[in-house]
């Protein structure tokens, strides 16, 4: 199970102004600090709980997911937070929420479920580990709340919210983050919005860019069809090609695991690493070249080839014509 990391990024923030080392506490998990910024990387969704739970000690917050809205921008979700609040109205953000949630969470599933008078938002995560039952269901809930409300101007809030956990002794911090009437111990976890409310135009749509966003959305659903190791690997080898080309160890360890570990889950998966590399160079070379304002000497750089004419021989042998060549059908034919 894998988290999107840029999720991560709250807890990042609320961490280093408590003067907590966030990148110390974050690598004591095996969780590398330096990827939380970028957009397509994930999280070992396990690691990520026990980090949460060692935050909630060091803070003394023992509902620290409850503060995720204060920390929390809308861009930490990418490109699915700029669809969000693109969209039209509250009722059309959370279909789209409930279309893309894999991007979220591996094994989250997120329920719309319509009404004449409220749209019922049903969350739940797949094999959940118990301890970290809290910190996920505050967190998840309070960034869905906070995006609702911002995409209507804070003119309503949550008509109710249901928590799969036990009553607390002290629920201030619920209302004072939420607003809205809470339920405890409930059989599932589940935010309602007033259908009036859901219906309202978002100030901020924009047709045009939610549509944009989705594509790119639908792309990364794609990747995600694939193995998350098979995913994990081949961003590792994209993001390490600039600086030549890596070695089946160097991406082990961007991945967290042995170098025998990655051979024998790849082969589980039907590949190997040499086979993701030719395939992340093959797909990014024809992506490059169909950009005529990229230079062939930056694309083999960008390739992590040693030099152009290695990227040339190695060019012809996928595609059957020389780069240059190749370029120039390719423009000829528009």
């Amino acid at each position: 199970m894998s988290l999107l990391a840029s999720m991560a990024r709250p807890l990042w923030r609320l961490l280093n102004e408590r003067n907590i080392d966030a990148d110390a506490l974050f690598r004591q998990h095996g969780l590398d600090p330096g990827k939380i910024s970028q957009p397509r990387t994930r999280y070992a969704f396990d690691k990520l709980c026990d980090l949460w739970v060692n935050a909630a000690a060091l803070t003394g917050r023992e509902h620290i997911g409850l503060d995720s809205a204060r920390y929390f921008n809308p861009l930490d979700l990418n490109a699915l937070g700029v669809t969000f609040l693109s969209s039209a109205n509250l009722r059309e953000a959370l279909l789209r929420v409930q279309r893309f949630e894999g991007i979220l969470n591996s094994r989250l599933s997120i329920t719309v479920r319509e009404g004449e008078e409220f749209i019922d938002v049903i969350c739940e995560v797949a094999e959940l580990p118990e301890h970290a039952t809290t910190f996920v269901s505050d967190s998840r809930t309070c960034i869905l709340v906070h995006l609702a409300r911002q995409g209507m101007d804070y003119r309503a809030d949550a008509a109710e919210v249901a928590f799969p956990y036990a009553q607390p002794a002290d629920t201030g911090a619920h209302f004072e983050s939420l607003r809205c009437p809470l339920v405890f111990d409930h059989h599932e976890s589940r935010i309602s919005f007033r259908t009036a409310d859901a219906k309202r135009p978002f100030s901020d749509a924009n047709r045009e860019l939610a549509l944009t966003n989705d594509r790119f959305l639908d792309e990364m659903l794609a990747e995600l069809g694939e193995s998350d190791l098979v995913n994990q690997v081949k961003r590792a080898i994209i993001d390490a090609l600039p600086s030549g080309a890596p070695s089946e160890d160097d991406i082990a360890r961007q991945v967290y695991v042995s170098g025998r570990t990655l051979q024998r889950r790849l082969a589980e998966e039907g590949t190997s690493f040499r086979t993701l590399l030719l395939e992340v160079r093959r797909e990014l070379a024809e992506r490059y070249i169909s950009d005529p304002h990229m230079p062939l000497a930056e694309i083999s750089y960008m390739l992590g080839f040693a030099d152009s004419s290695s990227f040339s021989r190695a060019f012809k042998r996928w595609t059957g014509e020389p780069p240059a060549l190749f370029r120039e059908k390719l423009f000829a034919e528009r």
